[in-house]
């Protein structure tokens, strides 16, 4: 929207309240507050909110929505959940699914602090399966992008990639510069995670040429996100002194203490520390603490506190610690998932140092272990260059092999555990022994059940892999999932997580595995979908076997074994095994 359009917008608003016509303020107030940049000040809430003294229904309801999204937009969530929230009631009374929609991204925005994160969690996954009942482009791409954003907090990397394949389906068949836009900057994140700088460097042309063609006002903000990102992996200074420069301008004209958190980071970096702790001191004005626990919040302590320990200011890393700690196993992610920025025990690992204590193990371990799991490249180097470990350490003999009277040998080679045995070790020892190998689960099915010689089927369409009422079950089940590993990452009861992820992983994959883009029902033939579920079943249940005696192994397999429709194991080159097969006996 141009100037002039804002200014005929503000005088068709004038007219209709002059005329007593609601209808038309509420339609003048959409278009006064339709464009929102990024750290723009608040214009709409007052139009916005006269009109939405005076409607009623869905028209209230609908003003109710862009009222929130703009009081959270403003970083106001307090003043924006009262109308999230009656938006919400209004259409679950409607049974309007379109305003429900929205009325859920607004109920994600009021809670897009660090302690809603199961909220986001479950809220989002309504979203998701809600837009699968719709077609507008903007209801999907929202859901994506929510869906997205929580994956990369919980680093849940599956729904990472199946949520990036969303966007670009729905980027080529929208045909929206702006859903093509948005696609392209998250697979230019993601690119940036796994350390594909070629890939990274062409979604930012991609995203300027998108962007520019949908008119969309946050397109250099997303290019400078991206930009940024590059120029940090690169290691080039000049272009990180250029954006810190760029950042330092905006967060200071628009007042936005997160971007100058992410300046003082870029001038450290480009060599500038004094300029870096001269800015320090303007975000951490106040304290830490007085930081709003909102979207930002997470972005803007942990880089502060990695500022704090980059110039040595001992107060403001013990604060940023101390105020982190309690988010151990998240990642931390700038707004919508624009960029993923660490995890949150890299950050608590780095203030050992200036704070004078004896390295943690705690927080090395488990910063390198969520970097395996999304695949972060370069942040993973940067953690094992820090920590004298650069070079994956020597490979390791590990025994997965049976031993006769229904008993398997599990563990390091000299002091393997004795389990009893399960189907699914025969499993996990065909992929094993064929690293790398794409193997349908009809065909391990088959091999391991002794029936590799007959040749498998293609089947036409049986009906869907998953009736509704499963698909809503396992929703459901997913949902207290996520809240049991809120509570087990509170009480760092790991043994219990890992059982929990493993579980929400499975229920997550037989979901993907039924349905298409969208939540849609897929049709799958019989014997495939019997094979899919009880190699995924099995496996599961071996790993849980495996997990009370060894759980180191159980989180390697975990991380490098993947099931589902087609299974396979990919081996993680930093930590390096030799397998002990021994044969399989009939």
């Amino acid at each position: 929207m141009t100037g002039e359009d804002r200014d005929g917008a503000l005088r068709a608003f004038e007219r209709a309240r002059a005329a007593g016509d609601v209808e038309a303020m509420a339609t003048a107030a959409f278009m006064i507050a339709a464009v929102r940049p990024f750290g723009a000040p608040l214009l709409a809430p007052g139009y916005l909110h006269e009109a939405y003294l005076s409607a009623s229904g869905a028209t209230a309801a609908r003003l109710a929505v862009e009222l929130a999204r703009c009081w959270a937009y403003a970083g106001e969530p307090a003043r924006a959940a009262p109308f999230a929230d009656e938006a919400l009631a209004v259409a679950e009374r409607m049974a309007d699914p379109v305003l429900e929609a929205a009325a859920l991204d607004a109920e994600l925005l009021v809670h897009w602090g660090p302690d809603d994160l199961s909220t986001r969690i479950r809220t989002s996954s309504r979203l998701e399966g809600l837009a699968g009942r719709l077609t507008d482009p903007q209801t999907r791409l929202s859901a994506a992008l929510w869906r997205l954003t929580t994956a990369l907090e919980s680093l849940d990397v599956v729904t990472v990639r199946r949520q990036l394949r969303v966007l670009d389906a729905l980027a080529e068949e929208s045909g929206s510069p702006r859903v093509q836009m948005f696609a392209a900057s998250r697979r230019g994140m993601y690119a940036l995670v796994v350390g594909d700088l070629d890939t990274a460097a062409t979604q930012v042309t991609k995203v300027r040429r998108c962007g520019e063609a949908a008119s969309e006002p946050d397109t250099e903000a997303l290019v400078h996100v991206l930009t940024s990102g590059l120029a940090r992996q690169k290691g080039d200074r000049a272009a990180l002194a250029a954006e810190a420069a760029d950042f330092e301008a905006f967060g200071t004209a628009h007042g936005i203490r997160s971007v100058l958190a992410e300046a003082a980071l870029f001038w450290l970096e480009a060599g500038e520390a004094d300029r870096a702790g001269a800015l320090l001191d303007q975000v951490v004005a106040g304290g830490l603490d007085a930081v709003t626990r909102d979207v930002d919040w997470a972005l803007t302590v942990a880089t502060a506190t990695e500022v704090a320990a980059g110039v040595g200011n001992r107060e403001v890393a013990e604060a940023g610690r101390g105020l982190l700690e309690p988010y151990a196993g998240r990642g931390v992610v700038n707004a919508g998932g624009v960029a993923f920025v660490g995890v949150v025990e890299d950050y608590l690992r780095i203030t050992d140092a200036v704070l004078g204590r004896e390295r943690d193990p705690r927080w090395t371990a488990g910063a390198a272990t969520g970097y395996r799991r999304l695949g972060a490249r370069w942040w993973l180097e940067r953690l094992q260059s820090s920590t004298g470990g650069a070079r994956p350490g020597p490979v390791s003999r590990v025994v997965l092999a049976p031993s006769g009277d229904d008993l398997w040998l599990v563990g390091a080679e000299g002091r393997a555990s004795t389990l009893r045995a399960v189907k699914g070790f025969r499993y996990l020892h065909l992929l094993l022994s064929r690293p790398g190998a794409e193997l349908s689960a009809l065909e391990l099915s088959a091999a391991v059940n002794g029936n590799a010689a007959r040749p498998t089927v293609a089947q036409s369409d049986l009906g869907p892999a998953l009736d509704r009422r499963a698909l809503s079950e396992y929703r459901r089940r997913i949902a207290e999932l996520d809240e049991e590993l809120e509570q087990t990452r509170a009480w760092a009861d790991h043994g219990r997580s890992e059982r929990a992820v493993a579980e929400r992983d499975l229920l997550l994959a037989e979901i993907a595995a039924a349905t298409g883009l969208g939540g849609r029902p897929r049709p799958a033939g019989a014997d495939a979908e019997r094979a899919r579920m009880a190699v995924q079943k099995a496996v599961t249940a071996a790993l849980q076997r495996i997990e009370q005696l060894e759980p180191s192994i159980a989180r390697l397999l975990r991380d490098t074994i993947r099931t589902g429709a087609t299974c396979s194991y990919h081996p993680d080159p930093d930590r390096p095994v030799t397998w002990v097969l021994g044969p399989l006996r009939p």
